[in-house]
């Protein structure tokens, strides 16, 4: 009987002839580790075009039937779950994804591989995901408030994807007195329509939408303060939801974001609990619905905001929290639901809501968070090991409560805008290269400027503002002009 020697990954195998280089594998024990070697696009990558293929190259072939919804996703903040084309090459090492249709202006995109095999049976020991930045269109710097929409009691946060699939950018905004959520679906010019009401618990504001039961529709989930709960609402996938579930988490949760913790393919939730000091973590069982909240210390006390990011680039989502006292700590996630303290830094007085992303162009994930009773935002960028930088403050107006970054004027950067809810308005600064901002701006409310979203709603390529006024119960849409 002749042999074959084959030479894969630096090892030397031997497969016997008529046998399968995956028995050889087995019996030698000599398979070398199957691993995500490179990306594309990069980790982290900014101003990237909205219709880019998606690859990746792997240690070892693919077996191509690993390839599904759930070991393969990729997902834009605004534009949702998205459909393409898979295909492999070079020998099954690479895997390209072609978007059927571009994502939205100025988004963050998220890919995720969890599950993927080798042919050889090997699976990855660990997700990996990944994130970039959609390219936004450069744009006036110019706003004008073309609509005022009106929606229930006390609007505070919001998210502004398309909801109702049909490639325009809708709003979903909770109001935290009226217990409810209004829907307005958007029709691509900027217009939207009469408003439709979904009940949460009291106080709901923190929310995100994602697909959590992986049918390829959005869902929503809303953090009640005052209920101590997440209500999850889960999407039709036409503009509406069904009626909520609910789900206790620690004393007055006004932080949430979305993290698949635990490597199974399905998004988990994380809320702040700024009165019981600590973190819920709600592991999804894979249809949308809950299993009861673990607790965690995040070493800051009274933790009021948090945010999923990958800070150390090791393919693993982290996360980073904010605590009222004054703190700012970065916890490493292991892939497995483990969260491990990796450092905490002083930030300044106050902090209320935090964003991240990328705002010196090195490749590393930044942070920025809102100072309420400095009236200021810090700035502070990655030291290189997912730890942070001293702070960077930059003025205000009076008693800031969120922050956001995005891509305002379409130069490659990340802008950054805070909510004032003391003074009444929106400011805006604007990256001057290597995570300095500068250009400061600002915007009216009636009131009180409660949080802004940055989307692209009128379709142009440019993003634009929706500015929500949580005391005139007002969101305004500030159109970029031209």
């Amino acid at each position: 009987m002749t042999s074959l020697v084959l030479r894969l990954g630096g090892l030397f195998l031997l497969a016997l002839h008529g046998g399968s280089v995956a028995a050889a594998f087995q019996r030698t024990r000599l398979a070398p580790p199957f691993r995500v070697e490179e990306v594309s696009p990069a980790m982290n990558a900014l101003d990237v075009a909205r219709t880019t293929k998606i690859s990746v190259r792997f240690s070892l072939p693919v077996d191509e039937a690993s390839i599904t919804d759930r070991t393969f996703q990729v997902m834009g903040r605004w534009s949702a779950i998205c459909p393409g084309t898979t295909t492999l090459r070079r020998n099954g090492t690479i895997l390209d994804f072609q978007p059927a249709g571009p994502f939205s202006a100025g988004e963050t995109v998220h890919v995720a591989l969890t599950g993927v095999r080798s042919v050889f049976g090997q699976s990855l020991s660990l997700p990996f995901t990944w994130s970039f930045w959609a390219k936004a269109d450069a744009g006036s710097s110019s706003f004008t408030n073309i609509t005022t929409l009106v929606p229930g009691n006390t609007p505070y946060g919001a998210y502004g994807g398309d909801i109702d699939e049909d490639g325009d950018l809708d709003l979903c905004v909770p109001n935290e007195d009226s217990s409810d959520v209004s829907v307005f679906l958007g029709d691509g010019t900027g217009a939207f329509g009469a408003p439709t009401s979904y009940g949460v618990g009291f106080h709901g504001s923190p929310s995100e939408g994602v697909d959590l039961n992986l049918d390829g529709k959005l869902d929503l989930v809303v953090a009640n303060i005052l209920d101590h709960d997440i209500s999850v609402l889960l999407g039709k996938g036409d503009g509406t939801f069904q009626a909520q579930q609910r789900y206790a988490v620690g004393v007055q949760p006004r932080g949430l974001c979305v993290v698949d913790a635990d490597g199974d393919g399905d998004l988990d939730a994380v809320t702040a609990n700024r009165n019981s000091s600590d973190l819920s973590l709600l592991l999804n069982q894979g249809d949308g619905t809950f299993a009861p909240e673990n607790r965690f210390d995040a070493g800051v006390g009274n933790e009021t905001g948090v945010g999923a990011a990958d800070m150390n680039r090791d393919g693993i989502t982290d996360l980073v929290v904010i605590g009222n006292g004054g703190s700012v700590s970065v916890l490493f996630g292991d892939g497995l639901g483990g969260f491990t303290f990796h450092t905490a830094r002083a930030v300044g007085s106050g902090p209320w809501m935090l964003a991240t992303g990328d705002v010196d162009g090195d490749g590393w994930i930044d942070v920025a968070v809102a100072l309420s009773s400095a009236s200021s935002a810090a700035v502070l960028t990655n030291d290189g090991a997912g730890g942070l930088n001293a702070p960077t403050a930059y003025p205000t107006g009076s008693f800031p409560i969120a922050i956001d970054l995005g891509d305002l004027d379409g130069d490659g950067l990340l802008d950054l805008t805070t909510s004032n809810y003391g003074g009444g308005d929106f400011t805006l600064y604007y990256n001057q290269g290597s995570g300095v901002f500068g250009g400061l701006a600002t915007l009216p409310a009636l009131s009180a400027g409660s949080c802004t979203v940055l989307h692209d709603f009128d379709g142009d390529g440019d993003l634009d503002i929706t500015a929500i006024d949580e005391l005139a119960d007002r969101i305004f849409c500030f159109r970029q002009d031209g």
